[in-house]
Order: structure tokens, then sequence, then C-alpha cells
């Protein structure tokens, strides 16, 4: 049975370098089009379903151009920060396989914005 995917943005090289992968640089994103399946169990978390799908339907606008992209060593994964009705975090994640969107949710800015402090602060330190 062959899923239908469909690709919604590419890793940049900056975004690649930036946080130290840079075999995924200009690698193709995907998202399946039953993601909807996936991310259902976030929708109450959004402030309406709007929201929700607004967000669904704008996974490819948050990747071109996130207000913040952070790597998760620990689960392989890239987390792209932008705003579609509100401010979310799409999880990419960087399998063998393929690259493909896991799932998004809604993140607050100043939770972003504490983020990207924390990692100035580090890349900062001696």
């Amino acid at each position: 049975m062959k899923r239908n995917l469909k690709i919604v943005g590419t890793i940049s090289e900056a975004i690649a370098e930036s946080n130290g992968i840079p075999q995924y640089a200009n690698k193709d994103i995907l998202q399946s089009v039953k993601l909807d399946i996936h991310t259902n169990k976030h929708a109450n978390d959004f402030f309406s379903i709007d929201s929700y799908h607004s967000t669904l339907i704008n996974i490819d606008k948050v990747i071109e151009k996130p207000y913040y992209v952070e790597y998760d060593s620990k689960k392989n994964s890239l987390k792209y920060y932008g705003k579609t009705d509100q401010y979310v975090c799409i999880i990419v994640k960087l399998d063998k396989k393929a690259i493909y969107v896991s799932t998004f949710y809604p993140q607050s800015k100043a939770k972003i914005d504490k983020l990207k402090k924390c990692i100035k602060v580090k890349s900062n330190s001696p």
C-alpha cells in the first residue's frame, strides 16, 4: 500500500549548518496527507478548531519562514517554531528512510523566546 505524501518544504543549508546537521541540507520535508489523524490529539490545545486547521494547511509557510528552529538530538528531529493563527511548533523527524512532519502543537511566544535566549547564552559561553 503506497502512502500519499506531499513535499511541504526543504531543510535550508543555513538551518542544517547552524544546528550541526549539514548532511540534511537541501533535503525535502514530507507530510502525510493523513497527518491530521496523528495531530488530532492536539486540536483541543489550540485557541479554536479553525486555528488548528490553519496550522495544518500552513505547515509549508512555517517551514519556509520559521520564527526559530532548534535541533532535538535525543529525538533526532527539528522543531520549527512559527506563527499561523497562533504560535506553533512543528516537529520534523529526521528518519533514515524519510524526513517528515510527525506532529505539531501550539506553543507560547514567551516559551519560544526563552528557548532562543537559552541557546544564545549556551553558544556564547566559553
